[in-house]
């Protein structure tokens, strides 16, 4: 291998060559600005909104606003900081530069060595057979061409592409010459005698050779890249290509990521009027291009004075400072973008912040948030109090947080009883209310006292039509009947009562008590009343056992036993005694916390995201227990307050509008949440694009997030990605739901929750119950997708 012609390079030789000095200046400014840049800026254009209206010196000014102490290069035609959006943009634009020129030169390298190393041969013809093709065509309308054919919308990759098919042919052009002129050397022929061929002399012996004068063309090409995207840029095309929009002047594009281009691009129609908007990307794009022209023409002369030795580009010290540009280069591509400022807002949510909500909803006063309890009405207080602190806007009635809902409910006076009884009346085993058992209310379910033998009625699966007189022959009398909720005809309840039920179990999944009337009142509580109590499948188990049986073992008899008759009846063994006294029927007045966000993106701003959870619970027992629901209750509406403090703390404004919700009546039929849908005005004007439920945030596996299984899908894929980030899965399931989560005709949603779920509001301990460490993890995630949801045109 030979080396390049060099001599002792002295601090004359850089001193006084002007161009290499003011190159490297320039280029230690820009390096410096793309690494440290946006942590000058003013605010973050990624999470920052705009500036629509002001009021200074007395008068009411729009967008663009003039240099000011507050905005020292102004605004653009959207208000948005052209300082910030320049030191942002330094990456974008520097970054899509330096790839576009390695992908040059890469292209043009291999093809000009592959021509020059094969001259007068087919590949030779080839390559220059393109070369002069590509180098015919107008080069600007080509790259524009080959931009949108492949989607402008696919960001930096569609430019690199374009501008590389456009640019490389010239690149090729130097490096075949060079090749044809240095294979014809001495060392060359040398390398033959000793063994060497093809490949392995060109990468040996030519190529260390072309690199010192590679060096140079690449800051020169560095150059010519940027004035092709300034050209481009004021032609209107720029990476991403914005969002179009129509206004009152007709379709506009506003850039919605920050680029010198995209600057140029929207700037270039106030370049009279607001000279501002355009001189300072103009002068960006002149810096930048000059400090690469001087410091490529300065390296060129020192090149000439003092030669290089390819000994130094092999060197250790070359490969460290190869190792810093790839470690500088590697924390910049990481950090290009909207999704690593998505990233550091959503890491901002804070799990112990969080807690302390939960604390304060399941606190002595508040633990009770029964509907209709004094705690319910006091927790909507605190909500409410969090949300103006954090600068939301009101979003109920009459410009408060507070929406209304009226609705009616009973509640045990005493404790609900259930037991299973022998034939003398000794008690074997006492069940739990809500967690083994509830009561009924629909139609003659209500008040009542039962204590008698148990008999199963049976029905045939999948019948649809009951008329009354197929039950003729069924005797229930001084029987509490027990049934399957799937199979057993509507009303049946009633029909039992008919029939001289004393009492009604129904084996069934859900056990939560029924406390609310829906609907017509005079389906509730018709006298005469009966106890009617939905119980586990596990509770009917161990009150078959008596008799040898289990719910599984009578599903399978069914067909068999309704073969000639569609229901069948089986005398029990067991007896059971059934208690429960209701309170009168209650109107209650119950609030919805309603708190908003605007959008600040004039195309986007019509479409609403809802963010909420429930805030009542269980509440207190009439034997004194309490459910204080910090897991299922709290721990969701501490997600939605921590998100809000969050944003308003980054000062984050999303381009969508964006409604943060506390739920009334969730462990109701009729919640809050479904108040809201079917009768909220105030927003009516407003698209719902997506909602997110939050539930059981603070307790389950800790390593996958459970979404319900009607749950829209690109809503799971988005918490997918999210959670991705992680390290957190997300799968499809039943996280048990309340009747408000579950999946219906209305707008896209899903429900969040952590798999592998304790059965909701057991624990009474907080510290139990809800974990600062998984309602943190949970609680990012969830704010990473609905920051993506609330700004990116397509989520």
């Amino acid at each position: 291998m030979t080396q390049l012609r060099a001599s002792r390079l002295r601090w004359r030789h850089v001193l006084l060559n002007v161009p290499l000095v003011i190159g490297a200046v320039v280029l230690l400014g820009l390096f410096i600005v793309v690494l440290f840049g946006p942590l000058f800026a003013p605010e973050n254009p990624y999470l920052a909104g705009n500036r629509v209206i002001e009021y200074k010196n007395g008068q009411l000014m729009v967008p663009p606003f003039p240099p000011s102490p507050d905005i020292p290069l102004g605004t653009d035609q959207w208000g948005r900081d052209l300082l910030s959006i320049l030191l942002y943009g330094a990456r974008n634009t520097l970054v899509a530069c330096t790839f576009i020129t390695m992908a040059r030169l890469i292209l043009g390298l291999i093809l000009g060595a592959a021509a020059g190393w094969n001259s007068g041969r087919l590949v030779d013809r080839i390559v220059m057979g393109a070369v002069e093709l590509t180098t015919a065509l107008p080069m600007l309308l080509i790259g524009m061409i080959i931009i949108f054919a492949l989607d402008i919308r696919r960001g930096i990759l569609v430019f690199i592409i374009a501008l590389c098919f456009v640019g490389w042919g010239e690149i090729a052009q130097y490096i075949r010459s060079e090749f044809m002129t240095l294979k014809g050397q001495p060392f060359i022929e040398g390398a033959r005698v000793i063994g060497l061929h093809g490949v392995g002399i060109a990468v040996r012996h030519v190529l260390p050779n072309v690199l010192p004068a590679l060096v140079v063309l690449a800051l020169l090409e560095m150059g010519a890249v940027l004035m092709i995207l300034g050209e481009l840029g004021f032609a209107g095309v720029f990476i991403g290509g914005g969002i179009r929009q129509e206004s009152v002047f007709g379709q506009v594009t506003i850039p919605d990521i920050p680029e010198w281009g995209a600057m140029l691009a929207s700037s270039r129609r106030y370049a009279r009027s607001y000279i501002w908007m355009v001189a300072y990307p103009a002068m960006a794009f002149f810096v930048a291009v000059l400090g690469f022209n001087m410091m490529g023409e300065g390296l060129r002369r020192l090149v000439e004075q003092v030669g290089v030795s390819t000994a130094f580009i092999l060197s250790r010290r070359m490969l460290v400072i190869i190792a810093v540009v790839v470690v500088a280069t590697v924390y910049i591509i990481n950090n290009v973008g909207p999704a690593p400022s998505y990233a550091r807002l959503a890491g901002g949510f804070d799990g112990v912040a969080a807690i302390q909500h939960v604390a304060a909803l399941t606190s002595e006063d508040l633990a009770d948030r029964r509907v209709g309890a004094p705690g319910l009405e006091t927790a909507a207080q605190y909500i409410a109090s969090r949300f103006e602190m954090y600068g939301l806007q009101p979003a109920g009635q009459g410009h408060s947080y507070f929406q209304p809902m009226t609705t009616h409910i009973v509640y045990p006076e005493e404790q609900p009883g259930l037991a299973q009884m022998n034939a003398e009346g000794t008690i074997l085993k006492s069940y739990r209310h809500r967690l083994d058992f509830g009561e009924r209310i629909t139609r003659h379910g209500g008040s009542g006292t039962a204590e008698a033998p148990l008999t199963f009625v049976g029905f045939e699966p999948g019948r649809r039509s009951w008329p009354n007189e197929v039950y003729i022959g069924m005797d229930l009398r001084g029987q509490i009947a027990l049934y399957l909720a799937e199979d057993a005809p509507p009303s049946f309840d009633t029909e039992a009562l008919i029939r001289g039920a004393r009492g009604i179990l129904v084996v069934a999944d859900n056990v939560v008590p029924q406390v609310q009337l829906t609907g017509q009142l005079s389906n509730h509580l018709r006298k005469p009343t009966i106890p009617i109590f939905h119980i586990t499948p596990a509770v009917a188990d161990e009150i078959l056992a008596g008799d040898d049986l289990s719910v599984a073992a009578l599903r399978e008899r069914l067909p068999e036993e309704t073969r000639e008759q569609p229901w069948f009846v089986q005398p029990l063994t067991a007896r059971a005694h059934m208690h429960l006294v209701l309170s009168p029927v209650q109107e209650v007045t119950t609030y919805n916390v309603l708190g908003l966000v605007p959008g600040t993106d004039l195309a986007l701003n019509d479409q609403l995201i809802v963010v909420g959870a429930h805030y009542d619970n269980l509440g207190r027992e009439p034997d004194g227990t309490l459910y204080p629901g910090a897991n299922d209750g709290a721990s969701g509406v501490a997600a939605v307050l921590e998100i809000a403090r969050l944003w308003s703390a980054e000062e984050f404004k999303p381009r969508r509008t964006v409604l943060f919700a506390a739920w009334t009546a969730g462990n109701l039929p009729n919640s809050g949440y479904q108040r809201y849908q079917d009768s909220y005005s105030p927003l009516a004007l407003l698209r719902t694009v997506a909602v997110f439920n939050l539930d059981r945030l603070g307790h389950g596996d800790g390593r996958t997030l459970l979404v319900d299984d009607g749950a829209n899908r690109p809503l799971t894929e988005l918490l997918g990605r999210s959670a991705e980030k992680l390290g957190v899965g997300v799968q499809k399931g039943n996280p048990l739901l309340h009747n408000y989560q579950r999946s219906s005709a209305g707008p896209p949603s899903v429900v969040v929750s952590w798999a592998d779920q304790d059965r909701p509001g057991i624990l009474s301990d907080v510290s139990e119950q809800v974990d600062p460490q998984l309602l943190g993890t949970a609680g990012q995630i969830v704010n990473l997708a609905l920051i993506t949801a609330s700004r990116e045109p397509s989520y």
